[in-house]
């Protein structure tokens, strides 16, 4: 069995702070609507400003919100239908500077997310929940279940609506 790197051991426990435990189906459910709502309201102006240099804007997370899904939607598909096989990370800050959804419609983000999300969990709520223990061998992080994405997806969604309020609060809008 492949051994985790210290970096991604923190990084993974850092998610699992954010599920704190909880079901990850019912957290991703309501994850895409919590992130509009966090975004609500905001100019163009606000979601393009950077909290810091070399941080992402709350633009940038809602691309990377997208790339996820579909990233994600591709290692449970892997893991459901070919168990075992090799899930390869992705360099997140070159696809979302690749991609320039800084440049994209943000209600346009928005709705890709939900639709992703909504295609994802229904794949994952279709099949048996048996099947949940299917795994990938993630290329970083080793043999990762379905149920383990299920739980570090849920986290995922919960860190970035905070990074979100942490800009909002930062800039006090």
């Amino acid at each position: 069995m492949k051994r985790i790197r210290p970096e991604y051991r923190a990084y993974v426990k850092k998610i699992d702070g954010y599920r704190a435990g909880r079901a990850p189906i019912p957290l991703m459910k309501t994850g895409p609507a919590k992130i509009e709502r966090a975004v609500r309201g905001l100019t163009r102006r606000q979601l393009l400003k950077k909290p810091a240099p070399g941080k992402w804007s709350i633009a940038d997370i809602l691309g990377h919100l997208v790339d996820t899904e579909v990233v994600y939607g591709y290692r449970y598909r892997m893991a459901l239908a070919q168990p075992g096989m090799q899930t390869q990370a992705y360099d997140e800050p070159t696809w979302a500077a690749t991609f320039k959804y800084r440049t994209r419609d943000t209600k346009k983000l928005l709705r890709q997310i939900q639709l992703l999300r909504q295609v994802n969990l229904d794949l994952v709520t279709s099949v048996p929940r048996g099947w949940w223990s299917r795994y990938g061998n993630h290329t970083e992080r080793g043999r990762e279940t379905v149920r383990r994405t299920l739980e570090l997806i849920a986290g995922h969604d919960l860190n970035h609506l905070d990074q979100i309020k942490a800009i909002r609060k930062k800039y006090g809008w």
